[in-house]
């Protein structure tokens, strides 16, 4: 038998209650956003595919077809399917092609109960017999309705701007180079004897892109020093890997733009 509880040791810290139900009602709001975006894009991607299976893939947004309505059953596990029957504007039933369906189902699977608000009320139910319910999904207003799209611009001209200054740049990398000036006028100095520090960018050719300094010459206090010479030597690494941060940052734009392209097509 388990013995009475006793405490033996600290416990581990916990989240006070205030902050956790906070993060409890900030996940459900989470969810229920990516369920309703869910059930959005696959509307669209329904009305979208039974348009391209009658139409044979026309961009053409006069090209005609015959569809307003498409048969959907929902399972008693909660998953959606595509039957393959669709009505024309007079009600006349017709069928899909069986392969076309069955891509196409593999998104309609993507609805269930949890985005059921955004699809349900584009359907008039048929039958719920045994678990199992049939509806015609309207395709006309699934096709007009709110989809949350990320428009992509083109090239924003500040972004053009950037790439052309980094394509006429000196040669990357770029690197620092420190000297350390010891009050006679010398260098090399030790760091608490210094009253001067300089630093150097330079470009993978050779060429100095800048120079950065300060005085410590009538600095005493070993932690003012201290900082003054750590601010000097980060922000010339600032400039130093400036144009590798930039060029970096433009390339996950880059990719970023693609796979947002590649996902609302």
């Amino acid at each position: 038998m388990p013995t009475a509880h006793q405490a033996t040791r600290p416990t581990y810290p916990r989240i006070p209650h205030s902050a956790l139900i906070a993060a409890q009602l900030l996940a459900e709001a989470t969810r229920r956003e990516a369920d309703t975006r869910t059930g959005r894009v696959m509307c669209h991607t329904i009305a979208a595919g039974v348009r391209d299976i009658l139409t044979g893939h026309d961009d053409d947004p006069a090209a005609l077809f015959d569809a307003v309505l498409v048969e959907l059953v929902q399972h008693p596990s909660g998953t959606v399917q595509l039957t393959g029957t669709y009505w024309t504007a007079d009600r006349t039933a017709r069928q899909l092609d069986p392969w076309s369906v069955d891509e196409l189902n593999e998104w309609a699977a993507y609805l269930d109960n949890a985005n059921g608000h955004v699809w349900k009320p584009l359907c008039e139910l048929i039958s719920d017999a045994d678990d199992t319910a049939v509806y015609r999904f309207d395709l006309v207003r699934a096709a007009r309705g709110r989809l949350d799209v990320v428009e992509l611009p083109a090239e924003p001209a500040r972004i053009k701007a950037v790439r052309d200054r980094l394509h006429t740049a000196l040669p990357r990398p770029w690197r620092t180079r420190e000297t350390l000036h010891s009050p006679d006028g010398g260098i090399y100095a030790d760091e608490a004897e210094t009253d001067y520090i300089s630093v150097e960018v330079v470009a993978a050719n050779g060429l100095r892109v800048a120079e950065l300094g300060a005085s410590l010459e009538d600095v005493e206090d070993q932690h003012e020093r201290r900082s003054v010479l750590d601010g000097v030597r980060a922000d010339a690494e600032l400039i130093a890997r400036g144009p590798q941060d930039i060029a970096h940052l433009l390339s996950q734009l880059a990719q970023a733009q693609d796979l947002l392209t590649r996902i609302q097509r």
